[in-house]
């Protein structure tokens, strides 16, 4: 339990890592992709609805401790999101790829969506449209492409996570 704790944490802080680092360097058309996003919902489509949530928590934290505005909106929309992806994962065949490309573009939108209406709320009407085709989509486009190659990572340390949590529950 110790090691499953210490291996999803360092998920977390090293996908902060490169959210902060490289995210900036592979922007295209001044738009750049968001890394927690796009593994929180790996991360959805893998494990069950509660630890996808409270996954999707911490991303949402890491993601707002690097925004640096307020602490907690983008907590919450992922905890949503997550928590939304976990309920119905279980009757998904994830093995097709198009599955993380369909869940990252629709869970890209809605997050940005909601973290705009709050802040569209908090802080005076802006124009939807531009915000819409200017930035949201493109980005949601771009975590879709994303999400065919951090999936698989993803999936591949659940797999070793489950493997050694297997190996020790039976000794």
């Amino acid at each position: 339990m110790k090691k499953r704790i210490a291996v999803l944490a360092s998920l977390v802080y090293l996908t902060c890592l490169v959210q902060s680092t490289i995210s900036g360097a592979i922007e295209i058309m001044q738009i750049s992709p968001n890394f927690l996003i796009v593994t929180a919902v790996s991360v959805a489509l893998c494990r069950s609805d509660m630890e996808s949530a409270f996954m999707g928590l911490f991303f949402g934290l890491g993601m707002d401790i690097l925004v640096g505005r307020t602490l907690g909106w983008y907590a919450m929309c992922l905890f949503l999101v997550c928590l939304c992806i976990g309920l119905v994962n279980d009757k998904l065949y994830k093995d097709n790829p198009l599955i993380p490309m369909f869940f990252a573009f629709f869970s890209s939108m809605t997050v940005e969506l909601m973290y705009y209406f709050i802040n569209s709320f908090l802080k005076g009407y802006r124009d939807i449209l531009f915000v819409m085709t200017n930035l949201i989509l493109p980005e949601s486009i771009y975590n879709a492409v994303l999400s065919l190659l951090v999936y698989p990572l993803v999936v591949k340390i659940y797999k070793r996570l489950d493997k050694h949590d297997y190996i020790h529950a039976r000794l």
